[in-house]
């Protein structure tokens, strides 16, 4: 069995650091540390959505992408963004390692953006732990463990330019970057973490 799972009479002590591990231990249940149930790139407050940051434009064969701090020991199940305008078009994410190895991503086909400024949710459709060869391979899932303190990356796809989602205008300065050769649904296994901060291409997102 890979490294990572819990095997029967093992305790969580057991457990290795890989972040690519199926976030169910021995008994199926939820691999749950504690803490905040819901982590967001930003800070959400009183501030209606709609005035969160600036509606922008999605690009086909772009990802917006912007770090998030996880603190402590956590499951990976759901993905949100905040979208712009509402659109028949879809969105899907994934989620990076601090090192730009990708561990989830949500459905493939991703889901519709269909309200305006409000929170779109989808749930995580496949992990991606190392082959024989070292290769990120997907492998269908509804969840992942992510170990705290530590900083990942979100990838935001939108499938059409019409399509519309929130990102992050000044003064913010989470650290983002866009991703310009994608394709829809597809995400590269690594990406260049970004060390800079650029308007409006940090997209607005939470897991839970």
């Amino acid at each position: 069995m890979p490294n990572g799972y819990l095997q029967a009479g093992q305790n969580i002590g057991d457990q290795t650091e890989d972040n690519t591990t199926v976030a169910l231990n021995v008994n199926g249940n939820l691999n749950v540390a504690g803490g905040k149930r819901i982590i967001s790139n930003v800070p959400i407050g009183s501030i209606a959505l709609a005035s969160m940051g600036t509606s922008t434009t999605g690009v086909v064969a772009k990802s917006f992408i912007t770090d998030i701090f996880v603190p402590h020991n956590r499951v990976l199940s759901t993905f949100a963004v905040l979208s712009g305008a509402a659109d028949t078009n879809n969105w899907t994410a994934a989620i990076y390692d601090s090192f730009g190895t990708l561990i989830a991503t949500g459905i493939a086909a991703g889901v519709v953006i269909a309200t305006v400024n409000v929170w779109q949710t989808q749930a995580v459709a496949f992990v991606y732990p190392k082959n024989t060869a070292g290769t990120p391979t997907a492998v269908a899932a509804t969840s992942v463990q992510l170990h705290g303190p530590k900083q990942y990356f979100i990838a935001i796809h939108v499938s059409n330019t019409t399509g519309t989602i929130q990102t992050l205008p000044s003064p913010y300065i989470d650290l983002c970057t866009e991703n310009p050769t994608d394709t829809f649904g597809t995400f590269p296994t690594s990406i260049t973490p970004p060390t800079t901060f650029t308007t409006n291409i940090a997209p607005i997102v939470y897991i839970a």
